[in-house]
């Protein structure tokens, strides 16, 4: 966790420094080439912002990029047009929403599978436990360890998940699965799974926080698990976690509907054992239209279940807008297969994508003195 903090810490230092220089850089370039009178066109949106509030600086991506990397200067550019009070690709402070997909876009899904399974298979089988049928799940998980991923696995462990975990309030759960991130992230050395951050992408995070974009994560896994993750290592609300729903109820509410009951002050609220469903393609959409009821203008994800989130940012978008893909195609530091990312990297740049290589672009994926150590 130290891993972790610090280097955030020193990525907002950078940022700070970086951002200076570039004000003081802005500011005697204009004083220079400013004509002598003031007959410039200005958009009403720019006129407010200079009026009404001081724009954070746009800085540039580097400390966990690698040099000249296409990715991160698209990202950069985009950010310094978007702040821009005086571009007509500015984007007032309140509209500039970006969405992150969580495993694989901004931590590690191969140690050896998602956070959520594991938690999940640890709860069952060394905590509280779990009906049989969980048990079983729990087993499939960890007897297909860096193997092939068991078919319908994502939906058969939220089921299995929402009836073992029926019962629980969410603070409890949150509170087991930040007890669970101090365990050891199977497959490599030097690392908890509560540090199995993509250091690039929490730099992305703390990039755009710095210039006025308000993070979402929207993703598959359950809700309340990732506020537990997310707990003191990123800046994110907890409001600002969408993820798959659990079904809630009151202690004292015994299968009375929820039209039909009140809650009471000796009431808690915990959960009831019910699942609608994965959070996942449309579902995202859906979720973000509901939940946050404007279109993002910048959207992070890593496969297939991304795309339709990806897709709506990039579409009728009345601000200019980018979607980003990461590609697992480091065999080297991670366990990315780089064949079937080379397949999907045509694919997704015809849908106007940019990729993001974790080889080729993140010149840091996890931090000093972490290395993969597959398990034997």
């Amino acid at each position: 966790m130290k891993g972790c903090v610090s280097h955030l810490k020193r990525i907002g230092m950078a940022l700070a420094v970086t951002a200076a220089l570039l004000v003081a850089a802005c500011t005697a370039q204009n004083a220079a080439s400013a004509p002598a009178d003031s007959d410039s066109t200005v958009s009403p949106a720019a006129e407010t912002a200079l009026e009404t509030s001081e724009e954070t600086a746009a800085s540039a991506l580097g400390a966990f990029w690698t040099e000249g990397s296409t990715a991160a200067q698209t990202i950069s550019d985009y950010v310094a047009a978007a702040t821009d009070a005086l571009s007509e690709t500015y984007i007032p402070e309140e509209d500039r929403i970006a969405v992150f997909d969580l495993d694989g876009t901004l931590m590690c899904e191969t140690c050896p599978w998602c956070f959520e399974y594991m938690v999940f298979a640890d709860y069952v089988l060394n905590g509280p436990g779990g009906d049989a049928e969980a048990q079983a799940t729990a087993r499939e998980i960890l007897d297909s360890a860096w193997g092939e991923k068991p078919e319908n696995m994502s939906t058969r462990q939220a089921s299995a998940g929402a009836r073992t975990y029926a019962g629980m309030t969410p603070e409890e759960l949150i509170e087991y699965v930040k007890a669970f991130r101090s365990s050891e992230a199977e497959g490599f050395s030097g690392m908890t799974r509560g540090e199995a951050w993509y250091q690039p992408m929490l730099e992305v995070v703390s990039f755009l926080q710095e210039n006025g974009f308000s993070i979402y994560i929207v993703t598959a896994t359950e809700r309340n698990v990732v506020r537990g993750i997310i707990d003191g290592i990123l800046q994110i609300p907890p409001s600002h976690v969408i993820g798959t729903e659990y079904g809630y109820t009151a202690t004292g509410q015994d299968g009375t509907a929820d039209g039909s009951y009140t809650f009471q002050k000796s009431d808690k609220v915990v959960f009831d054992g019910s699942y609608a469903g994965e959070n996942a393609k449309m579902c995202k959409v859906d979720a973000i239209v509901r939940e946050i009821g404007q279109q993002p203008v910048l959207a992070f994800g890593n496969s297939s279940g991304d795309l339709a989130m990806l897709q709506y940012v990039l579409t009728g978008n009345q601000y200019p807008s980018a979607s980003f893909i990461v590609l697992a195609d480091d065999d080297v530091r991670e366990y990315g297969n780089p064949a079937s990312a080379a397949e999907k990297r045509a694919e997704y740049e015809a849908a106007g994508l940019t990729c993001i290589s974790m080889r080729d672009d993140f010149a840091d994926i996890y931090g000093e003195n972490v290395t993969k150590a597959p398990v034997q």
